[in-house]
């Protein structure tokens, strides 16, 4: 049986977010504040943000919601002098309501005054070779980059002789289509004699 929920208690984020307050033209929590440019059909609704809003939409210069399916869908634009994609400026928010939100759907735009550079402290750390690294402490440096230099050759050697397999098997198929091809060109029907 399926359990019922009420819309309030629905929280998309793994960890509680700040709770917006809307007052006129300015969306504000504990510590931050934004500026509401457009609010077409009424589709600001603070709970619902509050429940779909990350910390990393703090980047963008502008953040874009709009309504799908009775859900709520945010996407952050640069403005149009950053380095960015094309696709992630302001300018492009026509083509962006075009082309992904429903026909008619009601929607917002929000500019935030202070972007911010968004840091994690969980940072992707290097991958590192285990096996050069445990045996590097007896060797020299010269030692250690021609060993990494023969384990790197091997691998590219390998991969010509995969890529030199996988060419054959491709020009082998292509040689029995042809044979195929001709058999069936040269194939004459004939009328049954009585």
């Amino acid at each position: 049986m399926r359990k019922e929920i009420s819309p309030e208690m629905y929280n998309y984020n793994k960890f509680p977010g700040p709770q917006f307050i809307t007052f006129e033209n300015q969306v504000k929590s504990d510590d931050y504040s934004f500026v509401i440019l457009e609010n077409i059909k009424d589709a600001f609704d603070p709970t619902v943000f509050s429940q779909r809003f990350s910390e990393i939409l703090l980047k963008y210069d502008y953040i874009v919601g709009d309504w799908g399916n009775e859900q709520l869908r945010l996407k952050g634009f640069y403005k149009d002098n950053k380095d960015a994609k094309k696709s992630n400026r302001i300018s492009r928010l026509d083509d962006y309501i075009k082309e992904y939100c429903n026909f008619g759907c009601a929607y917002f735009i929000l500019e935030n005054p202070e972007p911010q550079e968004v840091t994690f402290e969980e940072e992707r750390s290097s991958k590192r070779r285990k096996s050069s690294r445990k045996r590097s402490g007896n060797r020299s440096r010269e030692e250690v980059k021609s060993a990494n230099n023969k384990v790197t050759n091997k691998h590219f050697s390998t991969q010509k002789r995969k890529d030199n397999r996988v060419r054959d098997e491709r020009s082998k198929k292509r040689q029995q289509q042809k044979e195929i091809q001709s058999a069936k060109q040269h194939f004459v029907i004939r009328k049954k004699e009585k």
